[in-house]
């Protein structure tokens, strides 16, 4: 048997630890890529940021409705009117598809409301735009030009009519509140992923 020179033991030592050094690093690289591919595993974040702002509207059968009617559900708020030809349809369907996917246990402790900032769209009108979406227990809500202003201005949302009187330029918002009656987050387009909502609204209505 041949002796190595205590030199060569040496280079011999430290080429077999590196080498076992970097199979190593691979093998952990190889599990963080796997797991980061995965489906997301965190709790949503979703702070208290404030109580949200009572009102009292009349919905699509004509009967007056306040927020607080709602306490101890999870509410998904959002704005609307019937005659807007693309951004009220397109979130209200994107809303209702998040409601189809949910689990079905949790669907009764979850009531979706639209406050229409159109007086076009008397309790009448709102009854047969309601029919388009199915998704039980949909309030669709309406009131006076002042009860309009101050739920707008209580939740940060613009509308401006065109010059047409037809046409309604506005901001687009979709409010989480729990069921305390907070706000836990609000959406301000259209860009957001359905499964994140999900997620969302199975933290807040599992709490």
């Amino acid at each position: 048997m041949v002796e190595l020179a205590p030199q060569r033991r040496f280079n011999t030592n430290i080429k077999v630890k590196a080498t076992a050094t970097l199979t190593l690093l691979f093998i952990i690289a190889v599990a963080i890529g796997a797991c980061s591919r995965g489906e997301p595993t965190t709790i949503p974040t979703l702070p208290v940021l404030y109580e949200a702002p009572s009102f009292t509207l009349t919905n699509q059968d004509n009967s007056e409705v306040n927020l607080s009617d709602f306490r101890g559900k999870v509410v998904v708020l959002d704005f609307v009117y019937t005659r807007c030809p693309d951004v009220c349809g397109e979130m209200n369907f994107k809303l209702q598809s998040v409601w189809q996917q949910l689990e079905e246990e949790l669907k009764p402790d979850l009531n979706f409301i639209s406050v229409s900032f159109d007086l076009y769209d008397t309790p009448e009108v709102l009854k047969q735009y309601a029919k388009i979406f199915d998704v039980p227990g949909w309030q669709f809500l309406t009131g006076t030009e002042e009860q309009i202003r101050q739920v707008k201005d209580d939740y940060g949302v613009i509308a401006i009519s065109a010059p047409d009187g037809w046409e309604i330029v506005h901001s687009m918002a979709i409010v989480l509140i729990d069921r305390d009656g907070m706000v836990r987050k609000t959406y301000g387009d259209l860009e957001f992923q359905e499964k994140d909502m999900i997620r969302e609204l199975e933290y807040l209505l599992k709490q």
